[in-house]
């Protein structure tokens, strides 16, 4: 039975969805950013309508840039903060929406990616040997397994959901496995994920703030329950690993370990799925780099950047001032201002890219793309994702070499969320399978 409490809940998130996607819309219509940001056909047109500004101010009083000199020093700033800021006014609080309780724990408000200072150093200190790169090269092989059995699973017709049967099911199988979840519950690990990774969008109807709220509390609970059963019975995973974990006296706590697992789930699934599925996409309109990638190996780890950088799987995020901060162009980002970073915009920055939207598998600067983040909070799966897009593209190739043969089987579909940029199916046809 749903409770009074409940009930009122759910009347304050319908009536803050509401008012915030008509507060939205009308933005909109004026031309303010903040209205654009929801409402633009591509987010990096939007962008370029910030150019020639370092801060572009909105009626409600966010500030938004997509200047790559303003982005990189705001992600490396110490005074630039990830957490989620007190509302100073009503377009804030509707888009920060209703919190849960908080003794809730929550794998996007409670994720090392909204940590900063001590906390976030805390954390990170005792996660990050988890994902050097040595220790990510190290499940190379198991990566290479998965990729090589997805690809032989594919119908012999060559037609083929690339996003459904290659894209997500890799990247999953692999975060599984540094986890330790068991084999069986992986499909539904995969639910979870594109549920939450939805969720770091403002939720566009009840029903899928319930949903989001429901799959957070489902995952919660799961790894709650694992790591109960890895601290009876360590096994050779991350989990048992972070529950573990010790330096100079410093442990991680439940609530620490079980967020942090949950966030890894999202960021470890998400930006790869959208990296290999909107990358094929992309690579499917410049066939002469397609073919050429697909005939030298070597070409693959700058491609990846390229795609990273041209793609940008993620394509805004924020921060909050918490003192005075000094930007390039002569603007400064005042105390408690927050600030929208429009990473898909600084990735096509014309002062450091030269053709900006043109996608180029040989351009020399690519890996300067802030896709992956930049400064304390630079993405901690980085060589996690590299190495999955190396391996799942590598296998792709392998066995589809005649690239000439490749088509689209039907409409890409894509993500129904803003910040997170990528395709929930990309039908194809691939042509004929060469023998292992």
């Amino acid at each position: 039975m749903v409770s009074v409490q409940e009930l009122r809940r759910d009347a304050h998130t319908g009536a803050s969805i509401a008012l915030y996607w008509a507060v939205t819309r009308a933005y909109s219509i004026l031309g303010d950013p903040a209205g654009l940001l929801e409402t633009s056909s591509e987010l990096t047109s939007f962008a370029d309508t910030l150019r020639g500004e370092p801060l572009v101010r909105s009626r409600g009083g966010m500030y938004y840039t997509a200047d790559y000199d303003v982005c990189s020093s705001i992600l490396r700033s110490p005074l630039a903060s990830a957490d989620i800021p007190e509302p100073r006014n009503l377009l804030e609080s509707l888009l920060i929406g209703p919190l849960p309780p908080e003794e809730q724990i929550s794998p996007l408000l409670d994720g090392i990616v909204v940590k900063d200072g001590d906390e976030h150093t805390r954390i990170r200190r005792l996660v990050q040997p988890a994902f050097t790169h040595r220790v990510m090269q190290s499940w190379r092989e198991a990566a290479q397994k998965v990729a090589a059995e997805l690809v032989e699973g594919f119908p012999r017709s060559g037609e083929v959901d690339l996003v459904a049967d290659w894209a997500a099911p890799l990247p999953m199988a692999v975060i599984c496995e540094i986890l330790g979840v068991p084999f069986d519950d992986r499909a539904t690990f995969t639910e979870w994920g594109n549920t939450l990774a939805e969720g770091l969008d403002r939720a566009r109807s009840l029903g899928h703030a319930r949903a989001m709220n429901a799959a957070s509390q489902e995952l919660v609970a799961y790894l709650s329950e694992l790591l109960a059963e890895r601290r009876r019975n360590p096994e050779d995973d991350l989990l048992s690993a972070l529950a573990t974990a010790e330096l100079d006296g410093d442990v991680l706590t439940d609530r620490d370990i079980v967020a942090t697992s949950a966030f890894l789930l999202i960021a470890g699934f998400e930006t790869t799925v959208n990296l290999l599925g909107e990358g094929t996409r992309v690579l499917l309109e410049h066939p002469d780099q397609l073919a050429a990638v697909a005939a030298d190996p070597d070409l693959v780890p700058g491609m990846v950047e390229e795609a990273l950088r041209f793609v940008s799987p993620v394509q805004f995020t924020f921060r909050t001032a918490l003192g005075p901060i000094e930007l390039p162009g002569d603007a400064l980002l005042d105390t408690r201002q927050t600030v929208v970073l429009l990473l898909c915009g600084a990735n096509r920055d014309p002062a450091v890219f030269a053709d900006p939207n043109a996608f180029d598998i040989y351009r020399d600067n690519a890996r300067r793309h802030l896709a992956l983040g930049f400064g304390i909070h630079h993405c901690l799966g980085a060589a996690l994702a590299r190495m999955e897009a190396e391996v799942a593209w590598g296998a792709l190739f392998a066995r589809y070499p005649d690239t000439s043969a490749w088509r689209l089987a039907g409409e890409p579909v894509p993500n129904p969320g803003r910040m997170i940029h990528g395709l929930r199916s990309l039908p194809m046809r691939l042509g004929t399978r060469v023998p292992a």
